[in-house]
């Protein structure tokens, strides 16, 4: 019994992880309630941008990312996979608060696919399954900027590798820039994401360690008090 708690108190960061099946089904609802009578996310500049199948390799390899993200740091951090969390679920739980309150969607998709090209195939089992609607903020973005801040706020001697967090920025940016490379969002729905995502970032890493350096100097200037 002793065994057994120690192990669930050195594991209930693992607990963090029930929040993606909670996520899922309110993404899903989301994706039936919000159907028609949405406002359009559109910048006149997602005319000019071009649609470029292959960017789906980038958009596929955005579940990569979060899940090895994910693995590493709950075999190897704690509290950097609990931060990562976090980060997951005040994002897209305000997405999702977004999606609902005020329903949105987009127009840019390609009204038919090739389909003699593997990468539009690719794009047309995403639009099978994704509807265009739920569009902004991205959470596409969303997630990609999660892991960048877990990796780039971490302690882990691997992820703090100068090599991986180059290779990171890059598969981050063509990540982000596949959502709009294959018409899941508009310029607009990337630039929401990337906002929201600083937010986050502000909430879940820069306040704490502000909060836990403002209570270290003041232990730190009581003990220095002379008796």
């Amino acid at each position: 019994m002793k065994l057994t708690r120690e192990t669930l108190k050195q594991w209930k960061h693992a607990l963090w992880a029930l929040y993606l099946p909670v996520y899922l089904a309110l993404f899903f609802f989301c994706e039936r309630v919000v159907t028609k009578n949405y406002w359009v996310s559109y910048l006149p500049i997602d005319d000019k941008i071009p649609f470029l199948a292959p960017f789906v390799v980038p958009y596929y390899l955005w579940y990569a990312l979060l899940v090895c993200t994910g693995l590493y740091l709950l075999f190897k951090s704690p509290n950097g996979f609990r931060r990562y969390m976090q980060s997951i679920a005040l994002g897209f739980t305000v997405a999702a608060v977004i999606f609902l309150v005020f329903p949105n969607g987009q127009d840019l998709r390609p009204a038919a696919l090739p389909d003699d090209c593997v990468f539009c195939r690719m794009i047309a089992a995403i639009y099978s399954v994704d509807t265009n609607t739920n569009v902004l903020p991205s959470v596409h973005v969303l997630g990609t900027m999660a892991a960048i801040s877990a990796v780039f706020c971490s302690e882990l001697p691997l992820l703090q590798k100068p090599w991986l967090r180059a290779l990171l920025v890059v598969l981050a940016l063509l990540i982000n820039a596949s959502t709009v490379f294959i018409k899941q969002h508009s310029l607009l729905d990337l630039l929401a994401g990337l906002l929201l995502s600083v937010i986050v970032h502000v909430a879940i890493y820069t306040i704490p360690a502000r909060v836990r350096a403002a209570r270290a100097k003041k232990r730190t200037g009581e003990l220095e008090i002379p008796s």
